[in-house]
């Protein structure tokens, strides 16, 4: 299943890409409410480039939850004694469903300003558990010596930390925009808003930033910590560059008024970022010696 585990992760993260996408070119309403088909057709007018981006997501998606379904079902089978494994695997079927569901009703109420937010945020929860659902099921582990006991716990601290702060930067970025906070600073003009006001929409902007400065620094931290005990080295440094690109990427999206080449590739750098992310965690969690951890 560990082999599965990983194809899985690939498809989840490809699915996120295709509604990065989505969102990103403003083609959610391309197939109206007549979810799943568009438009009432099953093979719709392909040669509209915002009906091909929808349509291609909403075809992904059963894949995605046959795949999610195979793999739960069968880590909780082969490796049921492990209950880490059956957390995250018991996680991904709520999630998916959850998930499923912000995008149905997302669809059918014609995709009202700020829902978006919680697709995005289920979406992005969804990917970070079937990474680290992808960790439980491996069973070898690294050890480490004592000495290194001190320097893996502050690293460990330092991950966690801007982490954390990067969720809620996530979910804050997801909000600015979808609540179209991001066209009133941006003064860029939209059918429908859930924040008119400028204060607000510059208040939130700020907020976003400060949890960027954050994740930065502490990721830079990490790099210290982890090349100290030569753990983690490689994603620490990948996780420190796709923060950073994708803050470089945001003073575009400011500059050029949120153009779509630039948001789709902000949104892709941050489902790249929450997979390496988890994958850290997953290292620490599941792949460290736990005994020699904890010394």
């Amino acid at each position: 299943m560990k082999k599965f585990s990983i194809i899985t992760v690939g498809v989840t993260f490809l699915s996120l890409i295709l509604g990065n996408l989505v969102v990103a070119t403003d083609s959610g309403d391309a197939c109206g409410t007549s979810w799943p088909f568009c438009n009432g057709q099953v093979i719709p007018d392909l040669t509209d480039f915002h009906i091909l981006v929808e349509y291609s997501h909403r075809l992904f998606i059963p894949l995605l939850a046959v795949v999610t379904f195979i793999n739960a079902a069968g880590a909780i089978y082969f490796q049921r004694k492990k209950r880490s494994v059956l957390i995250f695997a018991a996680l991904s079927l709520i999630l998916l469903v959850v998930q499923s569901m912000i995008g149905g009703f997302n669809v059918l109420l014609g995709t009202p300003p700020g829902f978006t937010t919680l697709d995005v945020t289920f979406s992005q929860l969804l990917l970070l558990n079937n990474v680290l659902l992808s960790y439980s099921l491996h069973e070898k582990k690294v050890s480490l010596g004592k000495k290194h006991a001190g320097t893996v716990k502050m690293s460990y601290r330092a991950f966690v930390l801007g982490f954390l702060f990067y969720i809620v930067q996530v979910i804050f970025g997801a909000f600015f925009k979808h609540s179209r906070a991001s066209n009133v600073m941006l003064d860029i003009g939209a059918e429908e808003y859930l924040i008119r006001s400028e204060a607000l929409a510059d208040a939130l902007f700020s907020l976003h930033w400060v949890a960027t400065v954050i994740v930065l620094v502490s990721s830079a931290w990490f790099i210290i910590y982890a090349s100290k005990f030569r753990y983690h080295i490689f994603l620490s440094w990948l996780y420190f560059l796709t923060i950073l690109l994708n803050g470089a990427v945001g003073l575009v999206i400011v500059i050029t008024g949120n153009v779509v080449l630039a948001s789709s590739i902000h949104m892709i750098l941050s489902t790249l970022t929450m997979m390496v992310g988890g994958a850290i965690l997953g290292g620490y969690w599941f792949k460290l010696h736990q005994r020699r951890f904890r010394t």
